[in-house]
């Protein structure tokens, strides 16, 4: 039997039309050994909440100039952690023909069917898996579960959603993804310019070796690290 793989994922913006967030996009962290990492991210962490706040939880929606150390050595943490690998898919809300709820039959269904396939890419080399998902509400009118839905993939064992900050895995998912979405947000002309997260998404960029993460692209090297810009029509691969 292939090993067991956490896959740990978390989504920024909507996918319902919102012209603020032009942007949807969905993360997938995936590791079979979460003990050193585990460690590690405990560690920094609590420097963290001595130097910052008490509270601190990896949000990418809170970086700002004095804490910007600490989302660098939470980069430099992820290359230095060759078992991990990381998958994105970004979907440019603007472009002509974005229908997710016509075409898979409401926006739950299509969240539902983006991240299916996006745990499919994720599990391609045969590896078994067991999903963790930051929660997303289920609306009321729905009878499709995302856990159910996500458990029928013949290699995920089991599937669980719960709220980030009950695990630092889903937190450093949301903290690259974050980065590559800005990245496609400042490429667009709909971000404000932000020096500290730009300078991140510059250092995350070198260390993956692209001048754009707002690209296609596959760092096969260890630890993996891929982006693939989806179409408003097609799901991800």
């Amino acid at each position: 039997m292939e090993p067991l793989h956490f896959l740990f994922i978390d989504e920024t913006g909507v996918l319902s039309r919102d012209k603020r967030q032009p942007f949807f996009g969905l993360g997938l962290l995936r590791t079979a050994d979460t003990a050193a990492l585990s460690a590690e991210l405990h560690g920094l962490l609590q420097r963290a909440r001595g130097r910052l706040h008490p509270h601190f939880e990896f949000k990418f929606a809170r970086i700002g100039r004095k804490n910007a150390w600490v989302y660098q050595e939470l980069i430099d943490l992820f290359f230095s952690t060759p078992s991990l690998g990381f998958k994105a898919q970004v979907l440019d809300k603007r472009r002509r023909g974005f229908a997710p709820g016509r075409k898979y039959g409401g926006i739950w269904e299509a969240q539902i069917d983006y991240t299916k396939r996006l745990v499919q890419s994720a599990l391609a080399d045969g590896a078994y898996g067991v999903v963790i998902a930051d929660h997303v509400s289920k609306p009321r009118e729905s009878q499709r579960y995302f856990e159910r839905e996500v458990r029928r993939h013949p290699r995920v064992l089991n599937a669980l959603m719960l709220d980030s900050n009950a695990t630092l895995y889903v937190q450093m998912a949301d903290v690259l993804l974050g980065l590559v979405v800005h990245g496609c947000k400042r490429k667009a002309g709909v971000a404000a310019h932000n020096p500290v997260k730009e300078g991140l998404i510059a250092h995350l960029a070198g260390r993956v070796g692209v001048s754009d993460l707002c690209s296609r692209y596959t760092r096969r090297a260890q630890p993996y690290f891929g982006v693939r810009l989806v179409e408003p029509w097609e799901a991800a691969e």
